[in-house]
């Protein structure tokens, strides 16, 4: 090969490579982006990642699970370690966010309006022969739970004594916000503190956030309480886990009314993992057809409401207890014992 030759070849191999380095981001130069979720999205998350990277090869997606009154508070904190992307099981908590942000002299505290991504209901799962017992016509009451609550033990109320304590499940309301819904649908119409006294007693092991309840709820069986307050979302992602578990799995529960929460996406301003233009590319990947179709099939509506499971369209829906109401029943959750 001519000198030439060797010149032209090597210029060719030069360019071939510029080419392939310009199409293939090289590993560790990708620009993170943090986000930040409530544990009801994090089996979402695990196969939308390697979807949103694909079609955005310059962005090392990273996530992370928090309860959502954790993930305000670690919003608020500051510094560089602060998530670009913030996604709670409910809204109301990111107003809360901004409302904080602005009160601090920092201004607007996101890049636009936090967009909705999906919605759920909360719905109670309950092993089949307690859900029974508790009610007969099949239709949850919350009349009917109260009742058990009071009684303490299921051979007060027919049921076999060898099933001991009536224990129900939630998450810890100082916390998560399903154990927020829970509390204010329990002490709706309930004056004093002696219906969340009761809900208290009641209550076995808070847990921090949702999936990990119903995680503890699955392995455990009815050795780990006999009804528990979940997202429809979650409770409908692992029945056939619960199936394989124990004979029947259990039963999704229903309450009218209940409340829905809709989930939002907020792309944070100032400090934090992740430029805001990368936050509203993922934002606008949840909002697209890839992103909708595996939110829909983990059991998530959509914001217009559809998918989730047919039997949750009939059932009444409340609004979440404002927050002047949700810090009086928080304040009552702490004082009683």
């Amino acid at each position: 090969m001519s000198r030439l030759s060797r010149r032209r070849f090597l210029s060719l191999g030069i360019g071939a490579v510029a080419v392939l380095l310009a199409a293939a981001p090289v590993p560790g130069l990708r620009r993170p982006l943090l986000v930040v979720v409530g544990s009801e999205l994090e089996a979402s998350l695990r196969q939308i990642e390697p979807l949103f990277e694909t079609r955005h090869g310059d962005i090392d997606l990273r996530w992370r699970v928090l309860g959502a009154q954790d993930m305000i508070n670690a919003s608020i904190d500051g510094g560089p370690e602060r998530p670009r992307v913030l996604i709670p099981s409910n809204r109301d908590q990111l107003e809360s966010y901004a409302g904080a942000v602005q009160a601090r002299g920092e201004g607007p505290a996101f890049r636009g309006s936090p967009q909705p991504i999906a919605r759920t209901l909360l719905v109670a799962v309950a092993w089949p022969e307690r859900a029974k017992r508790l009610f007969p016509d099949g239709r949850f009451s919350w009349e009917r739970l109260r009742a058990a609550a009071r009684a303490g033990r299921w051979q007060a109320i027919d049921g076999p004594p060898a099933w001991g304590s009536v224990d129900l499940r939630m998450t810890d309301p100082l916390r998560s916000n399903s154990g927020q819904l829970t509390l204010a649908l329990w002490a709706r119409d309930q004056p004093g503190s002696e219906a969340v006294a009761l809900l208290k007693r009641a209550i076995y092991r808070p847990a921090r956030s949702t999936d990990i309840l119903l995680s503890e709820f699955v392995s455990g069986g009815p050795n780990q309480g006999d009804l528990a307050f979940v997202y429809e979302a979650p409770a409908l992602q692992r029945q056939g886990e619960a199936e394989g578990r124990w004979p029947g799995g259990y039963r999704m529960l229903f309450p009218d009314p209940t409340m829905e929460t809709v989930l939002a996406a907020g792309v944070r301003r100032g400090e934090g993992q992740g430029r805001e233009a990368d936050g509203s590319r993922f934002v606008a990947f949840l909002l697209g057809a890839e992103g909708r179709a595996v939110l829909n099939r983990h059991g998530f509506r959509d914001p217009a409401g559809q998918g989730g499971s047919p039997a949750g369209d009939r059932v009444r829906r409340l609004p979440p207890p404002s927050p002047a109401a949700l810090e009086d029943l928080l304040r009552q959750w702490q004082s009683v014992p």
